[in-house]
Formats: structure tokens, C-alpha cells, sequence
């Protein structure tokens, strides 16, 4: 594992994609169904509004834009129910640098967005209601069956922890505020226009050092950037990156400190533990929590899936 920096990705219409992040090839390389670093387990499929989407609304910001107004899903009303519909796209239209207005690229962007957090934060929530569960019944003198002893040793491998320290592998099994993975989200991929999450679904400038992936720009030396099959996957590797690696050892800190003290980590609070996320340091990290405030992001911290139709909607 080691650390890379961020540079602007020439490419991008906002030169706001960043080359770098703190990340390892052995899970950049992942499956977009299934297993430990693919979709996992989707809500559950109970109508909600019908909400389906075509590939004709998906293939088009404008239309995404149009048929999420169509639906019910707007940031207000998600501010106000706190539940946002499951609807999720495997990537980003094509065209969202046509879109006439920053504004509705910006609603565009959080919609498409949010859903793909909040379902990788649920299995991380569950692992850890499962963890803790399982943590307790060790605490409590009753001896681990055999599949609970794997499960606890397949967790410790997956999130890098002691399987036999349970404050270690508390402190790495647990969510990130929506409000910050929406922020870095918008900032490296220059709200969905950058060429990185156009052409490999590079949301958070995930990067890989084996001479593979998307070149950063033409005769440009340096490291590449990933390519992901979803945007689910990028978001499940952001994650698992933030909650692994040794450079963010101070945002695990933070959150667990909150925790201790029964309060919700917020994004805002935790973006200051971001400084090595970025070549920028404090600066980033300001950037960052200007974006979460410009946009009320994080009213969206205790934002929950709406049990509603878990259609997987593709975007062309």
C-alpha cells in the first residue's frame, strides 16, 4: 500500500478529477457482482412508486433529471423523509457536461449518487450489528461455532483488522457520513463530467501502479487511474479504503471517538481527518467541507433507503 498524490486531470471539463488516493491493487481489481468487494446484498424489492427508470432516461442528464423529478426524488423531499428511493445506475450519463446549468448537474450528480452510498453503508452497517453480536457472545464466555469463527476471520482479513481485538476491528467496521463520500465524490470526478468516471467509473481517483488502466493524458507520466465495472464498485472501494488504510487511521480515531461520546459522525467533522487523502492537505480538506456546506450535504447523513423497487438501472 502506499500513498499517491493528487493532480487535475486535464481532461475533465471542471479539471477537478484527481489522480490519487491511498489505495492497493489487491482490491482496485474487483468484481462487480458478489463477494466481499462487489454489490452484496440489494434492498429489499417492495414497490415504491413504481420507480422504475428506461435506458432511454438514463442515457441522457437531462432525462435522468426529468425522470427523477418524475418519480418524487428530490434532495428537498429526501431532506425532509430522509428516505431516497432505491434506484441505482451503474454509471454516469455521458453528456452531463451538456447540462446548461452547474445547479442541475449538481441535483443530477447528488441523486444518482446517494443510493449507491447508503446500499454499501447498509452492508457495512450489517456486518457490524453482525460483528458486534458475535463480539458479545466471545465477551460473554460463550464459545464461537466453527462458522462464526470463520465469518470473524473472514472480516478481520477483509477489513485488514485483529480478529482478536474487537476494539481494532470496531474501530474499521463502520460507515462513512454520506455527506463526506458525496463531497470527495463531487470533487474528483468534477461532478460526473471528469473522462475518468465517463470511461471507467472512477469516482474517487482510485489509482493503480501496474502500468494498467486509464492513462492520466497523453506523453503524461504517472500512476493510472483505475477502471471500475460499476459506479457501485468505486463506492465500495472508496469505503473500504477510508476504513482500511493506515493514512486515515485519524478518521477511523474521529468516528470512533464520536461514537464513544453517542454522537453521529458527520462529514464536515471528519473531512478534517482527510489530510492525506491529497498532495493539497488542508487545503483539500477546506474544499471539502465547503462543498458539504454550499450544499447542505449533510442533512443527508441520516438519510435511509427507501424500501421501494431495487431495480438496477443501467446507464448507456
Amino acid at each position: 500500500m502506499h500513498v499517491l498524490i493528487h493532480r487535475p486531470d486535464p481532461f475533465g471539463s471542471l479539471g477537478l478529477a484527481a489522480l490519487a488516493a491511498v489505495v492497493g491493487l489487491h482490491y482496485l481489481l474487483v468484481a462487480s457482482t458478489g463477494g466481499p468487494y462487489g454489490w452484496g446484498r440489494m434492498p429489499e424489492a417492495v414497490e415504491w412508486h413504481q420507480a422504475s427508470l428506461s435506458a432511454e432516461d438514463t442515457a441522457s442528464a437531462q432525462r435522468l433529471d426529468a425522470a427523477f423529478t418524475r418519480i418524487g426524488y428530490r434532495l428537498d423531499v429526501v431532506a425532509q423523509s430522509g428516505e431516497v428511493p432505491p434506484v441505482f445506475l451503474a454509471g454516469v450519463p455521458s453528456d452531463m457536461v451538456a447540462l446548461a446549468e452547474p445547479a442541475t448537474r449538481k441535483q443530477v450528480f447528488l441523486r444518482l449518487m446517494l443510493p449507491l452510498i447508503l446500499v454499501a453503508n447498509e452492508d457495512i452497517a450489517e456486518d457490524r450489528r453482525r460483528l458486534e453480536a458475535v463480539l458479545a457472545r466471545r465477551a460473554g464466555g460463550h464459545a464461537l461455532a466453527a462458522p462464526e469463527l470463520a465469518w470473524l476471520d473472514e472480516i478481520a482479513a477483509r477489513y485488514e483488522g485483529d480478529s482478536e481485538s474487537p476494539a481494532d476491528l470496531l474501530h474499521r467496521v463502520d460507515v462513512v457520513p454520506p455527506s463526506l463520500a458525496l463531497a470527495q465524490a463531487a470533487e474528483e470526478s468534477g461532478w460526473g463530467t471528469s473522462r475518468f468516471v465517463r470511461t471507467g467509473n472512477n469516482l474517487f481517483g482510485h489509482t493503480r501502479d501496474d502500468g494498467q488502466g486509464m492513462a492520466p493524458s497523453d506523453g503524461e507520466s504517472g500512476p493510472r487511474l483505475a477502471a471500475f465495472d460499476t459506479l457501485g464498485d468505486a463506492v465500495r472501494a472508496y469505503l473500504r479504503n477510508l476504513n482500511t488504510h493506515r493514512a486515515y487511521e485519524d478518521l477511523r480515531r474521529a468516528r470512533t471517538n464520536a461514537r464513544a461520546r453517542n454522537v453521529s459522525p458527520d462529514g464536515h467533522t471528519l473531512a478534517g481527518s482527510l489530510i492525506a487523502y491529497s498532495i493539497r492537505g488542508q487545503d483539500y480538506v477546506d474544499t471539502i467541507r465547503a462543498i458539504i456546506r454550499a450544499n447542505g450535504l449533510v442533512r443527508f447523513d441520516h438519510a435511509r433507503l427507501g424500501r421501494g423497487s431495487s431495480r438496477m438501472a443501467s446507464a448507456n
